[in-house]
């Protein structure tokens, strides 16, 4: 079940419902081009009950929501937050957006209310996130909500062949 903590316009982002998504974050995880290959799962041996686990591993970060389509109530990805120390005001930022909801805003919607919800309702100063060199839909949404490119791994990821970047970017609160 899913219940409408933060409400966007097209969407709204709720507490997680592990037993109602890990058939669709299955599926993502072992052949969504995007997801599996841009997010290194496609290396990975991933049945339900491995992402079952992973999924309930995730949950226990500082916040993970369900991304929900506010008109339908059906399940359009996640975004959540992670690797916060205990006297941190920041954390790294993750999001997963289903095939069928890609290119149409929603990702943006969500990451603008976390970011809303973080530096205004929890006191976060700083979001941060890694996002591959290849990935450049994504790169190019971060930045235009404000993110700036903070560092770069060399060459560190193999993917399909190839060597590439994992690029760092963050978000001040001040920006």
């Amino acid at each position: 079940m899913y219940y409408k903590k933060i409400v966007g316009e097209r969407l709204y982002l709720s507490p997680v419902d592990i037993d109602n998504e890990v058939k669709t974050m299955t599926h993502w995880m072992n052949e969504d081009q995007d997801i599996a290959y841009f997010n290194g799962f496609y290396g990975s041996l991933l049945g339900e009950d491995k992402v079952r686990e992973r999924l309930m591993k995730w949950n226990e970060g500082p916040f993970m929501f369900s991304i929900v389509n506010l008109e339908t109530d059906e399940f359009m990805g996640h975004i959540s937050m992670f690797n916060m120390g205990p006297h941190e005001l920041s954390s790294t930022m993750g999001i997963y957006i289903g095939e069928a909801y890609r290119n149409k805003g929603y990702g943006k919607e969500a990451i603008k209310l976390v970011i809303d919800y973080l530096f205004n309702t929890q006191r976060y100063n700083a979001i941060h996130l890694e996002v591959f060199g290849y990935n450049i839909k994504a790169q190019e949404v971060y930045k235009n909500l404000g993110f700036k490119e903070c560092g770069r791994w060399h060459k560190v990821l193999y993917h399909l062949g190839e060597y590439h970047d994992v690029i760092m970017m963050e978000l001040l609160k001040e920006d």
